[in-house]
């Protein structure tokens, strides 16, 4: 199978996946991603999650997100209000860790979101301060729903 993607939807550059069946083994595949080549042994897919919506992959493999783009779907323009965050995937928020007025440095944890039978982290893209929360904990929510909105701190 051969893919195109982008690894942000406002990225120009274009990276082609190569997903075959390798012919040494059973149960290997060789992935091609640009110019990296890889084996993947199937039993690791029984460890990973992944989903597809809109043009946009999202895989998850030991603790980490990766998300790519469908290059065949057209570029978003890139976001207007840096800081304002979107729920992932569509799961339930289990757990909300800030309140409105709190400043946070990036990389802080914001809420928790479970979808999938595993907790996402959603943290703060940047330093700032939270000036809305969208949610509660118990809320369910669907992919793409705005969260949080998180103003950037302005030097002076």
């Amino acid at each position: 199978m051969k893919f195109a993607y982008r690894c942000s939807a406002t990225d120009d550059q274009i990276i082609e996946v190569d997903i075959v069946p390798a012919p040494e083994g059973a149960g290997v595949y060789r992935v091609t991603v640009g110019e990296h080549v890889f084996e993947l042994a199937e039993r690791l897919l029984h460890h990973t999650a992944f989903w597809k919506e809109a043009g946009e992959i999202t895989l998850q493999f030991e603790g980490r997100e990766y998300r790519l783009f469908d290059a065949s779907q057209r570029r978003r323009p890139a976001p207007t209000h840096t800081g304002d965050l979107h729920a992932p995937m569509a799961g339930k928020i289990i757990r909300v860790l800030v309140q409105p007025g709190e400043q946070v440095k990036a990389g802080t944890t914001l809420l928790i979101l479970e979808a999938m039978k595993m907790e996402q982290q959603i943290t703060a893209p940047q330093d700032g301060m939270v000036t809305r929360l969208l949610c509660r904990e118990g809320d369910q929510v669907t992919a793409g729903t705005e969260l949080v909105v998180l103003e950037p701190v302005v030097a002076v």
